[in-house]
């Protein structure tokens, strides 16, 4: 099975900063539960360069979907749709977004999650190198 429909039929079990897991039956299963939060724990260590803010704190993190098999994960990352007058915003320059993007992927590799996809919010495109097997 794929990443894509792996994470489709997977939970959207977190947006950042909520306080629960919010499953097609209300709740995500426990080692669900416990892989959303140790991939929102991963991200958290993001930094935005240039400032002392992570990526989730920073708003950057949109939505987090983990698949099933609890090895796939899915990460919405945007900026554009936040306060036209943030700063951070308008900071957030191609190469200092590609490195959050790598060091987002480095953070939830070292959780243990062996397929990493992260898209943007605003396109839907795959952001930085992509590949099916080891992601």
């Amino acid at each position: 099975m794929g990443l894509f429909s792996s994470l489709l039929r997977g939970l959207v079990v977190r947006r950042p900063g909520s306080s629960g897991a919010g499953g097609a039956a209300g709740g995500a299963p426990g080692v669900l539960a416990e892989r959303i939060r140790a991939a929102e724990e991963a991200l958290q260590s993001v930094m935005i360069p240039g400032y002392d803010v992570d990526i989730v704190s920073g708003g950057l993190v949109e939505r987090i979907r983990v698949s099933y098999d609890g090895y796939s994960v899915m990460v919405v990352l945007g900026y554009k749709k936040s306060d036209p007058g943030c700063s951070t915003c308008r900071f957030i320059s191609s190469v200092a977004w590609a490195k959050i993007v790598e060091a987002a992927r480095e953070a939830l590799r070292a959780q243990g999650l062996q397929r990493i996809l992260l898209v943007d919010a605003d396109t839907g495109a795959v952001l930085g190198d992509y590949r099916e097997g080891g992601g």
